[in-house]
């Protein structure tokens, strides 16, 4: 990548934005990030990294200490209380040696972060952003006391799913908040669910799921699936509906989920589908949750926000200006993102949702399809981030990764 010297804002201290800003300060651009909290932190519990995901760290030389903190993950297992298999995919479908990365959301904020601080990017923290404005082609930052940061050749806007500037500068953009969430906690993996190296999940129609997905050090990351009503604040989480369901849906992971009950240390998280008429307003450009939000059962949102950023730092450096850059960005990310934002929102009502006649279909024919070949490796590439639309998909490596260059 070639420096082109843009001053760069981004709103946002996140995934997307910190790789976004890593990439594009280290490329030579005059970057400067701006986050809400005084001490910039995660928010949730644990996710899953993919190839793609993986790949990002690696060209920013985090890979091997993510590998280190972390657990890898082979494949991904659903079955219903009964014991009969809704989803069996592997990997190892792809590649012998491909796998994901079950990790804590905060020690891949830690990650990203330390290289943030190394990196030439400037951090503003403690400062909430309210609006964006366009003068004479550039973008001026303007914070809640009214302070103006800029102007900024480009302004980066990565502030996540419930994203304040986007409803206030694309109010056109489908932004619906899912009537489905759920409670997340890591606890310790006291019954040794993590040996199989498997996000596991169990489901019982569309209205009870949990979920254990290892995250290293012998713990879990337990999310439990709720109605966003659930979710708002005050209301109080109903500890003995958990332990009860849990106990008679999962036995083998009752004594984890009583341990969640007794800690009382759940976070809760709801989730929006974004989906925008265009990537950017002039040189405001959108990315990671904030441009595509999802719900969380593709398990893509952390994974195509570090490729975003990655991308932007890419295209900046090939093409002569910023609205060229802009446009090629949109080219190379829409119909990835377009697919995964369309598979998410299909697939979640099969697992979330109050329509008893899914949770049937998927019980019958899921586990089928995860048997046939190719119905199993669609699945597969899925499942790994590797579609581009739903014809195609990129291929792993001869050592079994994504390259991002490809």
């Amino acid at each position: 990548m070639k420096s082109a010297g843009y001053r760069i804002g981004i709103v946002g201290c996140g995934v997307a934005g910190q790789a976004a800003a890593i990439f594009l300060a280290e490329c030579g651009h005059d970057v400067t990030v701006f986050e809400r909290f005084a001490e910039p932190r995660p928010l949730g519990a644990g996710l899953l990294l993919q190839p793609t995901g993986l790949a990002v760290l690696r060209a920013l030389r985090l890979r091997q200490q993510a590998l280190s903190r972390g657990s890898k993950i082979l494949g991904l297992e659903a079955r219903t209380a009964g014991g009969r298999r809704v989803i069996d995919l592997s990997y190892s479908t792809l590649h012998p040696a491909a796998h994901g990365l079950g990790i804590r959301r905060g020690v891949l904020f830690d990650l990203l972060h330390r290289r943030l601080k190394e990196s030439p990017a400037r951090l503003v923290t403690g400062t909430e952003i309210h609006d964006v404005v366009r003068e004479h082609g550039r973008g001026v930052v303007i914070d809640e006391d009214g302070q103006r940061y800029g102007p900024y050749d480009l302004v980066v806007v990565a502030d996540g799913a419930h994203s304040i500037l986007r409803q206030r500068l694309m109010p056109e953009a489908h932004q619906r908040l899912y009537e489905w969430g759920c409670l997340w906690t890591i606890v310790p993996d006291s019954a040794g669910i993590g040996a199989t190296s498997l996000l596991r999940q169990r489901v019982r129609g569309t209205r009870e799921m949990i979920g254990l997905l290892p995250v290293g050090d012998n713990q879990l990351t337990l999310y439990w699936s709720v109605p966003a009503a659930a979710l708002a604040p005050g209301v109080p989480v109903d500890l003995g509906v958990i332990q009860r369901t849990g106990r008679t849906l999962w036995p083998e992971a009752a004594s984890i989920v009583s341990a969640a009950v007794e800690a009382d240390d759940f976070s809760r998280a709801s989730y929006r589908h974004v989906a925008l008429p265009r990537w950017n307003d002039g040189p405001i450009l959108f990315i990671g949750d904030a441009a595509h939000g999802t719900s969380p059962q593709l398990g893509q949102g952390a994974n195509l926000g570090l490729v975003d950023g990655w991308t932007l730092a890419d295209v900046l450096a090939e093409t002569p200006d910023i609205p060229s850059a802009i446009t090629r960005f949109a080219e190379r990310r829409g119909a990835t993102v377009r697919f995964y934002r369309q598979a998410s929102h299909l697939l979640t009502p099969l697992f979330q949702s109050d329509v008893a006649s899914l949770g049937w279909i998927r019980d019958a024919f899921m586990g089928i399809a995860c048997r046939l070949p190719v119905s199993r490796t669609i699945a597969a590439t899925t499942l790994a981030g590797l579609r581009i639309s739903w014809l195609f998909s990129a291929r792993l490596d001869a050592e079994g990764r994504y390259r991002l260059d490809a």
